[in-house]
């Protein structure tokens, strides 16, 4: 722990995007600043704390510029800091009720489609003058980085990658079941037979297909992948066009198969199911996500 001054956290700020930089000249260029100011901060912010925060000219580094072993020790508290200073004009902006809030929230395509836009639908119904960001194109890492540095409020995902698990607060709302569909009525009996078909499914590092994958390997089931894309909606069209039965989710094909486009494939084995869950950092949810999500995310309809 550093020495307990009263720092500017302005300079905390520097001091973090510095160390997150290749040298002063990318930390000045990420804060549209100059050179000469990043220093002065860094000489400024070192001087009040009594250590030394980078060496300068390391022999070692590529760009000159090394954090201390001082300064890894101080940066996750830093980081803290400026992340809990850049909050407070979240609370303030987003107002105190649904009435006249705002809502910043991140939530994978596939997940908005089914789960979350009749919940938004339906809160714009209810409250005309709420002002609603979504970001639906990021991927679930990308969004948490997000939410640590208080570009959203809250995440609704389905697979949280663990390396994150320590450091976010999740709240589960439903389970979820997963499936593979055709464009056309399939009953596969026996495990082997599994291997007669084509598949499409997502990327082999997404969280949800590396659990299918091992399930696979428990029964040694060699599977041909005609298809691999990233998104349920196009996994759902690879199916519709006959490309190969799609693994999804049950609830995001649901209205297709209720349509009559896609079927159900019947299999001879239980397939990993997946959850809904709420994802935000510890006592950072303003007045209007705890109502939002306590009055249509978690309330049965």
């Amino acid at each position: 722990m550093f020495n307990q001054v009263s720092v500017n956290p302005s300079l905390y700020k520097t001091f973090v995007i510095v160390a997150e930089s290749k040298s002063f000249a990318e930390a000045a260029e990420k804060m549209d600043t100059t050179d000469k100011t990043i220093s002065n901060d860094i000489n400024s912010l070192e001087k009040q704390l009594g250590v030394q925060l980078f060496y300068r000219k390391h022999k070692g580094s590529n760009n000159g510029l090394k954090i201390t072993e001082k300064g890894e020790e101080i940066y996750p508290e830093a980081k803290k800091i400026v992340s809990l200073c850049d909050f407070i004009p979240n609370i303030i902006e987003c107002g105190n009720s649904l009435e006249n809030g705002k809502l910043s929230i991140g939530c994978p395509s596939h997940i908005t489609e089914f789960f979350l836009m009749p919940r938004l639908i339906k809160l714009t119904q209810d409250f005309p003058n709420i002002e609603i960001k979504l970001d639906t194109e990021s991927n679930s890492r990308k969004m948490i980085e997000e939410l640590k540095n208080n570009e959203m409020e809250f995440i609704i995902l389905d697979t949280i990658p663990d390396e994150y698990k320590d450091e976010i607060e999740i709240d589960e709302i439903e389970k979820i079941e997963n499936i593979f569909v055709s464009n056309k009525p399939i009953d596969i009996k026996k495990v082997e037979d599994m291997k007669n078909y084509r598949y499409v499914l997502s990327y082999d590092d997404r969280v949800s297909t590396n659990r299918l994958l091992n399930t696979l390997k428990e029964f040694k089931i060699d599977m041909k992948v005609t298809l691999k894309c990233p998104t349920t909606e196009q996994r759902i069209s690879a199916a519709k066009g006959g490309v190969g039965i799609a693994y999804v989710m049950k609830d995001a094909a649901k209205q297709a198969i209720e349509n009559g486009e896609l079927y159900e494939v019947k299999m001879p084995i239980k397939l990993p199911s997946n959850s809904i869950n709420i994802v935000y950092l510890k006592n950072r949810l303003t007045k209007v996500d705890k109502a939002f999500i306590k009055d249509y995310l978690k309330k049965k309809n």
